[in-house]
């Protein structure tokens, strides 16, 4: 008797649903913008790049307060990613790496994602002297430091 009374609640409430689903998907499709007829118009270009623009015509929906003529440009052309570049460092003993002053991790890090460029890397270690250099890394290409030796400190 329960599992009835929880059926028919159930079926009651998605029946009142999807009742209101359907008012409101025709109070939307009331207020609906559609395109005015075309017009043939000649090809505007742009003034800053030569580029075809459109002109648009039309009534515009009662919530948009913009201008009833618009000039649309075409979107600029998509710039061509940089490739990244990788760094492999190693040291002896294992040490503490930051490039560019970001902690990295410890020695050894190999392919470390960075921008095209020049990069300063750090190495410490306590006990030991630092270990500063400078490297210039190319787009898709690896430099690798390998042959790093950390002095120890003299006391």
């Amino acid at each position: 008797m329960v599992a009835a009374f929880i059926g028919l609640a159930l079926i009651v409430s998605c029946v009142g649903l999807v009742r209101s689903f359907e008012r409101v998907s025709r109070s939307d499709a009331e207020h609906a913008w559609a395109p005015p007829p075309r017009a043939a118009a000649p090809p505007v270009m742009s003034a800053d790049t030569g580029v075809p623009a459109r002109r648009l015509t039309g009534t515009l929906n009662h919530f948009d307060v913009s201008e009833e003529d618009e000039m649309l440009e075409s979107p600029p052309a998509p710039r061509r990613p940089r490739l990244a570049g990788y760094l492999s460092i190693n040291s002896s003993p294992w040490a503490e790496l930051s490039v560019d002053g970001h902690a990295v991790g410890s020695t050894p890090q190999i392919r470390i994602r960075v921008t095209p460029g020049r990069h300063h890397l750090i190495l410490m270690r306590s006990g030991f002297q630092p270990h500063s250099a400078w490297v210039t890394v190319p787009a898709g290409g690896t430099v690798r430091l390998t042959d790093i030796t950390l002095a120890a400190l003299t006391r």
